[in-house]
């Protein structure tokens, strides 16, 4: 039989799992600003084992016994606005950190273009009357 670890402490461990994900979020903006890809990637995997670890305690709390008191006690009921409020920054800043990457890869490839125009242009041939062939 699994025991069940009481309400606030896993509504402790979620508020602590999403102030990561903020953290690792905003480290994720600076590495694309900074054109860290390395980071990126390596921060890309540590946000994911945290959104399942979330997503855990989410279903724990969901099937938990004594989860009515998430609304009958005050406290409780103040942790889980709390949560509900990061929950909604890290939203946000999840969809501010999509736009710049969308930003990043139009950049990257709008570059692309201009190279491979420029480099069109440099193999252009002449026939002997000068005349692109």
């Amino acid at each position: 039989m699994t025991v069940l670890a009481p309400v606030n402490e896993i509504l402790q461990d979620m508020a602590d799992s999403l102030e990561n994900l903020a953290l690792l979020q905003q480290r994720e903006l600076n590495a694309i600003v900074e054109r860290q890809h390395a980071d990126v990637n390596a921060i890309a995997d540590a946000k994911e084992k945290t959104l399942i670890h979330i997503s855990e305690l989410d279903q724990q709390l969901a099937q938990h016994p004594d989860n009515e008191q998430l609304k009958d006690d005050p406290d409780l009921a103040e942790a889980v606005a709390a949560i509900k409020t990061t929950l909604s920054d890290v939203q946000h800043q999840s969809q501010v950190n999509e736009r710049v990457v969308q930003s990043t890869l139009n950049s990257i490839e709008q570059l692309k273009q201009s190279i491979l125009q420029s480099a069109r242009k440099d193999t252009l041939t002449y026939n002997s009357k000068g005349k692109i062939r």
